[in-house]
């Protein structure tokens, strides 16, 4: 809802088809490695992302606020298994970790870029 309803319902459905595939290819990787993959998407992130209730789904600005949060807190997550693969030597996921970390961080942007600017 909102005067932004259009701009981000387009936005946000272009970051979900490529989180869509970035999905796809993490799990690829991560069989490659002869690792089981989560069942579900649900699975991977209520594990290991803390879960942050939004107290009014009609508060646009509160909304694109969380996206952008959650945007960083994958970034960060991101940089956690670029930090632990370099301990390996896993230089595929550091790299994996580094592609997947930078979609993130400008998917923050893209969506920060929606709040609106206070003087």
């Amino acid at each position: 809802m909102g005067g932004k309803f259009y701009q981000l319902h387009l936005l946000t459905e272009r970051i979900y088809q490529e989180m869509e595939e970035g999905n796809d290819t993490i799990a690829e990787h991560i069989r490659s490695l002869d690792i089981a993959t989560p069942k579900t998407v649900e699975d991977l992130v209520y594990s290991t992302m803390p879960e942050v209730p939004l107290d009014n789904c009609f508060n646009q600005e509160g909304i694109i606020l969380q996206l952008a949060t959650n945007h960083n807190l994958l970034a960060q997550k991101f940089e956690e298994l670029i930090k632990m693969s370099e301990q390996i030597g896993d230089q595929l996921t550091i790299d994996l970790g580094v592609e997947r970390g930078r979609v993130h961080k400008k998917n923050q942007w893209l969506i920060k870029s929606n709040l609106s600017v206070k003087d």
